[in-house]
């Protein structure tokens, strides 16, 4: 059955608001922070993320649910029915007449997991977070530059859904990812799913020392790591990269109290001499931004 879509968004965050109050509760008893202040970790590994994609993987009916499973959509999937509102508005307004085009090509990031999928306009129905994974590759674009002949590295690559995006909208094929080794496993699951030609390797960060790429990705995945993570990243993947684009949410400003434990915008680009910094649209979070570079030399 498919609800009214003004009800079904209603229902969605009435039921995460509930789920969040939960897990308020549970970060309480247990004496868990928010975020990590912890070396070697991520702010994922202070929430309930990696245990739910390890019961995922371990369950057949769960895994291919795994977008409406809240622990999980803490972190990924949680843009709301508003936000891709205008995630779509944007990429109309970037490709004018060839938009739903666009939307179509990417359907099938919405054809495995069972993300919740909204109707926006003339029964054009797609999740929002396939809008804002397509109007962050419209943005690399512009940005920076992006071409079929690239080769990528992104940093923490969630399910895949981004790499995804890149590929049936640029025809990436030279794209790899740095994560959890659960996390690449479910990522390597939803891109066999969706019939991607892409597949990551469980590798490590020493193993790509001497490997430049034309262009370094990552949507928020790299500002919430530790800084003794950072700084790997950046010696071995982001200074080897021509170009790069990243969401962040430290760095700079700290009302979320998030930069504890990470690096400050002037210390990564003591890194990345190139590197620029332009706000993020829409604003999503009170500490984001963009951080990105082109290195012509």
């Amino acid at each position: 059955m498919v609800l009214n879509v003004d009800l079904l968004h209603i229902r969605v965050e009435f039921q995460d608001l509930l789920f969040r109050l939960r897990n308020k509760i549970r970060r309480i008893v247990g004496k868990k922070s928010e975020f990590n202040f912890k070396t070697g970790r991520s702010d994922s590994q202070e929430t309930f993320y990696l245990d739910q994609i390890l019961r995922l993987m371990q369950n057949e009916s769960d895994l291919r649910n795994f977008r409406r499973k809240y622990d999980y959509r803490e972190i990924l999937e949680h843009v709301s029915y508003g936000l891709g509102k205008e995630y779509l508005k944007l990429i109309i307004e970037e490709l004018q007449d060839e938009f739903q085009y666009i939307i179509e090509t990417n359907s099938r990031n919405d054809s495995f997991g069972n993300p919740y999928i909204y109707n926006y306009m003339n029964s054009l129905r797609v999740s929002p977070t396939t809008l804002r994974y397509i109007y962050t590759a419209l943005d690399i674009r512009k940005t920076v530059g992006v071409t079929s002949s690239d080769s990528i590295v992104e940093i923490g690559v969630g399910y895949g859904g981004q790499a995804a995006i890149l590929e049936s909208t640029f025809k990436i094929r030279n794209y790899h990812a740095f994560d959890l080794t659960e996390v690449i496993d479910l990522a390597n699951v939803f891109l066999r799913e969706i019939r991607s030609e892409i597949r990551f390797a469980r590798e490590s960060i020493a193993h790509h020392s001497c490997i430049s790429w034309d262009l370094a990705i990552s949507n928020f995945a790299f500002s919430e790591l530790h800084r003794d993570l950072q700084i790997e990243y950046l010696e071995n993947v982001l200074s080897k990269a021509s170009r790069g684009y990243m969401i962040m949410n430290s760095g700079r400003s700290n009302k979320t109290g998030r930069n504890r434990g990470k690096l400050r915008i002037d210390e990564i680009c003591e890194y990345l001499p190139y590197a620029k910094i332009k706000e993020e649209i829409p604003l999503t979070g009170p500490d984001n931004y963009i951080l990105y570079w082109v290195n012509e030399s």
